[in-house]
C-alpha cells in the first residue's frame, strides 16, 4: 500500500532523490521522427486540430470507459531481465489504478484531479484470433538497446509489433545509460508504435529499482502515448503543455519538491507528467483526461482500439467484414464461414492491397468500360496489413484506380504497400509505386478487338491508330508533307510547333530570340537569356547554404521534383540562402522567378528577396504570412529588377531570407530562376505573386499537374480540361512523345526509355495550348 507523504516522508524523498533523475526520451524520440518523416508533422498538427475541435465539442467522447489491449514484449539478454509475469501483472493494476484515480495515494490536494475513464488489460486474442497470455518473450544477442526502435524488429534483436490498431504494444529491455523509458506519440509509424521501460522501472515487484519502483515510468511514458505533453511544456514560462487545467512551470521537476513555486504559481509535482519520483506522483488533471478521450472520439486518432477483440471484448472478425481474417481461406468465405467459390460461372478477380504505414491515405475503385464503379474500398486503418476483395467479372475491358491522398502512393517511403489483381492464373495488374493516383486498364476474354479508329494503339498498329499492316501510315513530321493535324510543312499539331517571331526561342531563320530573319531586326526587339536556373535535385545549383537555420530539404513541400532549400527562425545569414556572384550587367531587367511553400509561418511572419551590388544588401520583395500568403499553399512569384532604379553588376547576389520567430516556422524555396532581358521585353519593375494549389488537396487550381516531378517511369498528367493531344519535345525541340488524349482529365504516360534530362509537355484542350517542363531520372 502507498501512503501519503509526510513531512519526514518528504525529508525522505529528497535523500532518495540522490539516487537517480527520471528520464524520459519521448520528447526527442518526437524530434528525431519530424526530421526523418516530412509527413510526421502534418499528421500531428491534424491531431491537434481534431483534439482542439473535440474539446469544443466534448460529446464526441466515447460513451463508455475505454480499455485498452496491452501485449507486452519482453526482449532480454539474461534471466534478470526476462521479468516474470507475477512483476509484468502488478504494472498492469497500476496502470489501471493510476488512469481511473484509484491509486491509495490519491489525495485532495488538487481539485482538479479526475478519473480518466480509460483502463488497460493483457491482451486474451492473439492477432490470429488465438489465446494467448498478452506477453511474449524474446531472448536477445543485445546487450541493451538505446532509443533507436532496435527492440522493436524481430531483424534488430527484438520483437515485431502486433497491429497498433489493436493493440498497445509494450517492450520490456534493458535501456542504455539513464534512461528510463520512451513512447511514441500519436500519429507515427504503426511498427513502431508503443511505449518502451527499461525492465528495472517496470511494474512493483521483482527487478523494479527505487525510487521508480511504483510503476510510474509506465504511467508516464502511456501519457505521451495518449498524446500528453511534460507537466511544463519543454520550456520555459512561455511555453504550455497544452492542457488549460495545468499550472504553467519552467522546468521539470526531480525528487519530490512539494510547493515549488515556479512562473508565479505553485508546480504540480505530483502530476504523473512531471519527473518527479514515483512516490511523489499521483494524479492526471480533467483536462488531461479530456485530450486524452480526444484520441478515442469518432475519426479519433486511437479511436480503433474501442472496436479492438485483443481483450476478448470487441467485434473481432466477422464472416460479413468485406476482410479476409480469422481462419478464412477467402473473403468472408472459407474456414468457419460459408466455402469459397462455386457462385461465379465467369472469371474470379481478387483485388490484394498490402497498405502502408499510413493505410487512411488509400482507396480505390474498379470501373467497367462504361464507367460503371464494380467495387471500391477505403480510407483503412491497419497499417501494413492485407485486405482482399474477390470481384466477379464478364469478358471485357475495366480500370482499377488507384489513390493516395498525400500523393506519395503507398510504396516505398513510408512501408511497403503493393496491390495485385489476378484470377485464373493470370495476373492482370500490380504496382504500389506512384504519387496521388494510379489507373491500371485491363482486360478479361481478350477484350474488344482492336480497331484504327478505337484512340488506342493496340493490334499491330505502330502509332496510335496508324501504322502495321491494316491501318493508314501514320504521319511523320520528316516526311516533307504538310498532313494529319500539322499547320505548316512537318511543324505544328503534333509536331514540333513552327516557329513564330513571339515564342521565346532562336529557332527558324531567326539570329536572335524572337528577331532577325523573318522577323523584326534584332537590337530593340528584346531578348532574355537564363543566368541561373536552380531546382536543388542534385545541389545547392548556384546557392549557398547560410548555416544552422538553412537546409536542402527532401519531401513533399518542395513544388517540383523531390528536393528543395528551407529557410527558418530569424538568425540573420543562417536564415538565408545566397547566390554566388552573377553577371547581370548589360541587361535592361532582371527578373526572379521561384516558387515557394510556408510552413508554421505565423501570422505577420515574413521571409525577403534581397540584392547586393556589391555596397550592401537591400530589401526588393518582402512577403508576410496573412498578407502576401497562407501555410500550406504553393505560390509562384516573380520580381523584376530594372536598371534605371538598380545597379545591376557582374557580380549582383541574390538572397532569400526568413524572419520568423522559431525553428518551426519553415519556407521552402524552389525552382528559382534569374533571367536577364534586353530591349523592348523590360517589364515594370516590383514583384508578383500567385497562388497554385494547397498542398495534399484535390482542389488543384493549376490547369496541369504532373506528378511524380522528377519521374523515372510512368509520368501522372492531369488537366482541368480535358486534353485532345499531348506531346513531349527534348530541351532541342525534338518531339519524343505524341499521344491522343482521348478528350480525358488524366493520362499516365511511361518515360522509362527517355535519357535523364529536362523536357518539356504540351497539353490541347479545345481552349488553349498549355506547357510544362519536367525532369526525367
Amino acid at each position: 500500500m502507498l501512503k501519503k507523504i509526510t513531512t519526514f516522508g518528504v525529508l525522505l524523498l529528497m535523500v532518495f532523490s540522490m539516487y537517480g533523475q527520471r528520464n524520459c526520451g519521448s520528447m526527442e524520440y518526437l524530434e528525431q521522427q519530424l526530421q526523418e518523416d516530412s509527413k510526421r508533422g502534418d499528421y500531428l498538427k491534424q491531431i491537434e486540430e481534431y483534439t482542439r475541435a473535440f474539446l469544443a465539442n466534448p460529446e464526441n467522447r466515447a460513451a463508455t470507459v475505454v480499455t485498452i489491449p496491452v501485449v507486452v514484449h519482453v526482449v532480454y539478454n539474461n534471466s534478470s531481465e526476462n521479468i516474470s509475469d507475477a512483476q509484468i501483472n502488478t504494472q498492469m493494476q497500476v496502470l489501471t489504478d493510476d488512469f481511473r484515480r484509484l491509486n491509495s495515494d490519491a489525495d485532495g490536494t488538487w481539485s482538479q484531479a479526475a478519473d480518466t475513464e480509460i483502463e488497460f488489460c493483457l491482451a486474451t486474442v492473439d492477432p490470429n484470433g488465438n489465446t494467448t497470455t498478452g506477453v511474449t518473450r524474446t531472448s536477445t544477442s543485445t546487450s541493451s538497446f538505446s532509443a533507436n526502435d532496435n527492440m522493436k524488429f524481430n531483424s534488430s534483436g527484438g520483437k515485431d509489433a502486433w497491429p497498433a490498431g489493436d493493440y498497445m504494444n509494450m517492450w520490456v529491455c534493458d535501456l542504455s545509460g539513464t534512461l528510463l523509458g520512451y513512447a511514441q506519440f500519436p500519429g507515427g509509424s504503426a511498427s513502431t508504435d508503443g511505449v518502451v521501460i527499461d525492465y528495472q522501472y517496470f511494474g512493483t515487484s521483482g527487478t523494479a529499482t527505487f525510487p521508480f519502483d511504483l510503476g510510474r515510468t509506465a504511467t508516464h511514458e502511456v501519457g505521451h502515448w495518449l498524446n500528453l505533453r511534460h507537466i511544463w511544456g519543454d520550456g520555459g514560462c512561455g511555453v504550455d503543455d497544452f492542457v488549460a487545467d495545468t499550472p504553467t512551470s519552467d522546468a521539470s521537476n526531480g525528487g519530490c519538491a512539494l510547493g515549488h513555486v515556479s512562473c508565479g504559481s505553485v508546480d504540480m509535482v505530483q502530476n504523473y507528467m512531471d519527473y518527479s519520483d514515483d512516490a511523489c506522483m499521483n494524479l492526471y488533471t480533467l483536462g488531461q483526461k479530456t485530450r486524452m478521450q480526444a484520441l478515442f472520439g469518432s475519426g479519433g486518432a486511437r479511436a480503433s482500439l474501442l472496436s479492438s477483440n485483443g481483450c476478448g471484448s470487441g467485434s473481432g472478425p466477422t464472416c460479413s467484414d468485406g476482410i479476409q481474417n480469422g481462419d478464412e481461406t477467402g473473403v468472408d468465405c472459407g474456414g468457419s464461414c460459408t466455402a469459397c467459390g462455386g457462385g461465379c460461372t465467369d472469371t474470379e478477380v481478387t483485388i490484394s492491397i498490402t497498405l502502408d504505414n499510413y493505410p487512411g491515405e488509400t482507396t480505390w475503385n474498379l470501373k467497367n468500360a462504361s464507367g460503371t464503379t464494380l467495387a471500391s474500398g477505403g480510407p483503412y486503418s491497419g497499417a501494413g496489413s492485407t485486405v482482399s476483395v474477390t470481384q466477379c467479372l464478364t469478358d471485357g475491358c475495366y480500370d482499377f484506380t488507384i489513390n493516395d491522398s498525400y500523393g506519395d502512393g503507398i510504396c516505398c517511403s513510408y512501408g511497403n504497400g503493393s496491390y495485385t489483381l489476378s484470377g485464373g492464373g493470370t495476373t492482370y495488374a500490380s504496382g504500389g509505386a506512384f504519387g496521388s493516383i494510379e489507373v491500371k486498364n485491363f482486360c478479361i476474354g481478350g477484350g474488344p478487338a482492336p480497331t484504327c479508329s478505337d484512340g488506342i494503339q493496340n493490334g499491330n498498329e505502330t502509332g496510335v491508330d496508324c501504322g502495321g499492316p491494316d491501318c493508314a501510315a501514320c504521319p511523320t513530321c520528316s516526311d516533307g508533307i504538310q498532313n494529319g493535324n500539322e499547320t505548316g510543312i512537318d511543324c505544328g499539331g503534333s509536331c514540333t510547333a513552327c516557329p513564330t517571331c513571339n515564342d521565346g526561342i532562336q529557332n527558324g531563320d531567326e539570329t536572335g530570340v524572337d528577331c532577325g530573319g523573318s522577323c523584326s531586326p534584332c537590337g530593340g526587339g528584346g531578348g532574355s537569356t537564363v543566368v541561373l536556373g536552380s531546382y536543388f535535385e542534385s545541389g545547392w545549383d548556384g546557392w549557398t547554404d547560410g548555416g544552422n537555420d538553412c537546409a536542402r530539404y527532401s519531401g513533399s513541400r518542395s513544388y517540383e521534383g523531390n528536393y528543395s532549400i528551407r529557410i527558418r527562425d530569424n538568425s540573420g545569414t543562417a536564415s538565408s540562402m545566397t547566390t554566388s556572384g552573377l553577371n547581370l550587367a548589360g541587361y535592361s531587367s532582371v527578373e526572379v522567378e521561384f516558387f515557394f511553400y510556408a510552413y508554421s509561418m505565423e501570422n505577420g511572419e515574413d521571409f525577403w528577396l534581397r540584392y547586393n551590388d556589391g555596397s550592401g544588401w537591400n530589401t526588393v520583395a518582402s512577403y508576410a504570412r496573412g498578407t502576401s500568403f497562407n501555410n500550406n499553399t504553393f505560390y509562384t512569384a516573380t520580381v523584376t529588377l530594372n536598371s534605371s532604379t538598380t545597379n545591376l553588376v557582374n557580380g549582383g547576389q541574390f538572397r532569400f531570407q526568413c524572419d520568423a520567430s522559431a525553428n518551426n516556422d519553415h519556407i521552402y524555396i524552389d525552382a528559382v530562376t534569374v533571367t536577364g532581358i534586353s530591349g523592348a521585353r523590360t517589364n515594370g519593375e516590383g514583384s508578383s505573386i500567385k497562388a497554385l494549389y494547397v498542398n495534399n488537396s484535390e482542389l488543384d487550381i493549376e490547369d496541369l499537374r504532373l506528378s511524380p516531378n522528377p519521374v523515372s517511369q510512368d509520368l501522372f498528367v492531369r488537366s482541368l480540361e480535358p486534353m485532345k493531344v499531348i506531346k513531349v519535345y527534348s530541351s532541342t525541340g525534338q518531339l519524343v512523345r505524341n499521344q491522343n488524349g482521348g478528350n480525358e482529365l488524366s493520362k499516365t504516360i511511361n518515360m522509362a526509355d527517355l535519357k535523364p534530362g529536362v523536357y518539356i509537355i504540351t497539353v490541347e484542350t479545345e481552349d488553349e495550348l498549355i506547357t510544362k517542363r519536367f525532369i526525367k531520372n
